[in-house]
C-alpha cells in the first residue's frame, strides 16, 4: 500500500490557505483588482506567506504537502527541488491543464496551449513557437516592434497613472500583435478585460457567451487577413483543429503582465538612478549590446521582485512518487512565486534592486528564478517580450528623466517590499 504525502493539519491548512493561497485569488490571478492590491500591499501579503511556508516546512519537511480541502486534492510545494521537477517534467506527467486554469481561461481563451493536453498541446505549442519565433534570440518582425514602442512612448511628457500608462501600452500591443489598424480598437481590450474579470472567478461566474462571441469574431478579423508585421500573420495556414485565433488572446493577457513589469521597472529605476547610465550607454552602443541585455535584466529584476505570474500550477494525471511518499492521481501542485524569489535565506539579494544577477550567472542556479516559468511550458513568447519591454525601458532610460510619486518613492527605498501593487504608482516623464 503507498505511503501518502504528508498532510497538513485542518489547522495548518487553514493557515496556508489564509496567507499563501486565499491572497492570490483576492488579488486577481488572471484581471489585478487594484483596490484589493492595495490591501495586500499594506497586509504585506507576500511576507506572510513566505513565513508561512518557513513554518510548515518546518512541521512537515519539505513537501509537496497535501492541504485538507474539501472534495479537492491539492499540495503546496515547499522545495526548490520539486519546483524544477514539475515544470520540466510538464505535460507529462504534471499537466500544465490544471482544473483550476481550465475553469478561468475557458472564459476568454479554451483552446490556449496553456490548457490543451495531449495529444492537441503538441502541435498547439508548436503553433505558438513558429508565430512567435521562440527559439530565435530576435523576432523575424523585431525591427518593426522596436519601431512601434518607440514611437509610442515618445508621446510621454509629464506625470502619468497606471491606466494612462497602460492606455499607451495597450496601443503598443494592439499594433504588434494584431497590426497597426487595431492601434485604436480599445473595444477589443475591453471585451478581454470583461472576460478576464470574470475569469478570476473560475467557475464560480457564469459565461458572457455574447462577449466572448463579439471578441472572437473581432479577433478573426485581424487573423484570418493579417497585416504582414503582426504577429498573427505567423498564424496564416494553420489547420483549423488548432484553433489559430484561440491562441491570440494569451498573446494580449501576457503583455498586459509585460506592461506591469515595465511600470514598475520604471518606478525602481526613479528610485535607484544610479541603474540608469548603463542602460543609456547601452542604448548608445548598440553593437556592443544589440539585445539591450541591461534594458532586459532590470525588467527581469522587476518580474523576479514582483512576479506577475503569481502561482504557477500543475496537475498530475497519474499518482507520482515524492521520495517514499506518494501523491495521487489529480493532485494540482501549487508553486508560489514569490515565495522562492524573495526568500532571504536561500538568495542574499532577495529584497534589492540588482538587475545585474541576470548578466553574472546569478540567476544559474538551483534555487528557482522563473519569471518565465521553466521547462517545456516556459513562456514561448519570452523573446518578444524581452524585446518589447527592454525597448521600452532603453528607450524612456534615454530619452526622460524619471520622478515618482513621494510614496512609492518611500517603498522603494532601502530594503525593498515584497509586495506592491502597480496601480496608484505615479511617474513623472521629463524629456531631456
Amino acid at each position: 500500500m503507498p505511503i501518502m504525502l504528508p498532510t497538513a493539519s485542518a489547522l495548518d491548512s487553514g493557515l496556508a490557505l489564509r496567507d499563501v493561497l486565499l491572497p492570490i485569488v483576492a488579488q486577481g490571478p488572471i484581471l489585478r483588482r487594484p483596490q484589493l492590491g492595495t490591501v495586500a500591499e499594506r497586509l504585506r501579503v507576500d511576507d506572510r506567506a513566505l513565513a508561512r511556508v518557513r513554518r510548515l516546512r518546518e512541521k512537515y519537511g519539505d513537501g509537496p504537502l497535501m492541504l485538507r480541502v474539501p472534495g479537492r486534492s491539492i499540495a503546496l510545494v515547499l522545495a526548490a527541488a520539486d519546483v524544477h521537477r514539475l515544470l520540466d517534467e510538464t505535460p507529462e506527467p504534471f499537466a500544465a491543464a490544471t482544473t483550476e486554469k481550465n475553469g478561468a481561461l475557458s472564459h476568454f481563451q479554451p483552446h490556449a496551449v496553456l490548457v490543451t493536453d495531449p495529444p492537441l498541446r503538441a502541435p498547439r505549442r508548436e503553433l505558438n513557437e513558429q508565430a512567435l519565433d521562440s527559439h530565435q534570440p530576435v523576432h523575424r518582425h523585431g525591427h518593426r516592434m522596436l519601431e512601434v514602442v518607440r514611437e509610442e512612448l515618445s508621446t510621454l511628457t509629464g506625470t502619468y497613472g497606471w491606466d494612462d500608462f497602460r492606455a499607451i501600452w495597450s496601443r503598443i500591443v494592439r499594433r504588434i500583435v494584431l497590426g497597426d489598424r487595431a492601434r485604436d480598437d480599445t473595444g477589443i481590450t475591453a471585451d478581454l478585460d470583461q472576460l478576464r474579470a470574470d475569469a478570476n472567478w473560475a467557475d464560480f461566474h457564469p459565461r458572457r457567451d455574447a462577449v466572448r462571441q463579439h471578441f472572437l469574431a473581432s479577433l478573426t478579423g485581424y487573423v484570418t487577413k493579417p497585416e504582414p508585421d503582426a504577429l498573427v500573420a505567423g498564424l496564416q495556414d494553420a489547420p483549423h483543429e488548432l484553433d489559430p485565433v484561440g491562441q491570440v488572446p494569451h498573446w494580449l493577457f501576457a503583455f498586459d503582465a509585460a506592461g506591469i513589469a515595465v511600470w514598475r521597472t520604471f518606478a525602481l529605476l526613479a528610485a535607484h538612478p544610479d541603474e540608469i547610465p548603463p542602460i543609456v550607454t547601452e542604448a548608445r552602443h548598440p553593437d556592443v549590446s544589440p539585445l539591450l541585455a541591461r534594458a532586459g535584466a532590470a525588467v527581469q529584476e522587476s518580474l523576479r521582485l514582483w512576479p506577475t505570474t503569481l502561482v504557477i500550477l500543475r496537475e498530475s494525471r497519474i499518482p507520482t512518487d515524492w521520495n517514499g511518499h506518494t501523491a495521487p492521481a489529480g493532485t494540482e501542485f501549487a508553486i508560489v512565486s514569490s515565495v522562492f524569489h524573495r526568500d532571504p535565506e536561500a538568495i542574499d539579494f532577495a529584497n534589492r534592486f540588482e538587475p545585474a544577477v541576470w548578466l553574472d550567472g546569478r540567476d544559474d542556479t538551483p534555487w528557482p528564478l522563473i519569471p518565465f516559468s521553466d521547462g517545456p511550458a516556459i513562456c514561448p513568447g519570452r523573446n518578444v517580450v524581452l524585446l518589447t519591454t527592454s525597448t521600452a525601458v532603453s528607450h524612456v532610460a534615454t530619452n526622460y528623466d524619471l520622478d515618482l510619486d513621494p510614496a512609492t518613492r518611500a517603498k522603494l527605498t532601502g530594503e525593498l517590499p515584497t509586495t506592491l501593487n502597480h496601480a496608484p504608482i505615479r511617474v513623472a516623464f521629463w524629456p531631456k
